[in-house]
């Protein structure tokens, strides 16, 4: 296996980071969230994993920058990275974790090292099976990142879980079901890698939802599945209460 020494890391890093002339702002934050929101189909995207790229560095390698089959953990911590001179950089997030090489040959077995043991799965969803799906959507970014973006989409692909198992629960009058769900989706809010890559809004967005859903409100929970591409969706446009939604929590002109 061919290596990539520090050096040329360090300048592939600077060379694609798109962060090198931009500080990210709890404004710019919110923003991302604001650009996902429902009443814009054209440019429709997940909240959570929008706003998780927003708030956690993602940064694309140029082709060839670095070798295949280099190993996911780079030894690099923390932003600013090692030798750079951004040191002073005002960011709104502070995150020490080591980047990973997303296309490296070992990422399944790194994803799965950092497998939350704590983290409730929805009914008929194991361990393995999720850890797949987290290694096949970090597989798709083909960069570098830091660990707490697999943490939070760990989190966020369990959360759309749930938004699909309140539904089920709700279709089939399995009053427990709905109760169990209702209670994680509230929960979730709280998660650890919710809360830190929270750039503005999103976790009060969810409880939003989430008190909703927890007071039997079924048009809430599938205007959720709608903007998460949740499990449960039926199909039907519910744009405008996600409007709704979002306005209660953001402000009419936000």
């Amino acid at each position: 296996m061919k290596t990539v020494s520090e050096t040329d890391l360090l300048d592939a890093l600077r060379a694609a980071d798109p962060a090198a002339q931009v500080t990210l702002t709890g404004a710019d934050a919110t923003a991302a969230v604001h650009r996902s929101r429902p009443g814009r189909p054209e440019r429709r995207r997940r909240l959570i994993w929008a706003t998780a790229l927003a708030a956690v560095a993602v940064v694309g390698i140029p082709v060839g920058a670095v070798a295949m089959g280099l190993s996911a953990r780079t030894g690099w911590f923390g932003s600013p990275n090692p030798g750079d001179d951004r040191g002073t950089v005002v960011s709104t997030e502070s995150d020490d974790t080591e980047w990973l090489d997303l296309g490296a040959d070992d990422l399944p077995d790194v994803v799965a090292s950092l497998y939350p043991a704590w983290l409730p799965l929805a009914p008929g969803v194991s361990a393995d099976a999720l850890t797949a799906r987290v290694t096949d959507t970090m597989a798709q970014q083909n960069a570098l990142a830091q660990e707490t973006l697999v943490r939070r989409t760990y989190e966020y692909l369990a959360y759309r879980d749930w938004i699909g198992a309140w539904i089920t629960a709700y279709d089939t009058g399995d009053t427990a079901g709905q109760a169990k769900a209702a209670a994680v989706l509230t929960d979730a809010a709280g998660w650890p890698a919710m809360v830190e890559t929270d750039g503005g809004g999103v976790t009060d967005i969810m409880r939003a939802f989430a008190e909703r859903i927890a007071a039997g409100d079924a048009e809430a929970a599938q205007a959720l599945a709608q903007i998460e591409n949740a499990p449960g969706w039926d199909g039907n446009d519910r744009s405008a209460l996600g409007d709704e939604i979002y306005n209660t929590v953001l402000g009419e002109n936000k």
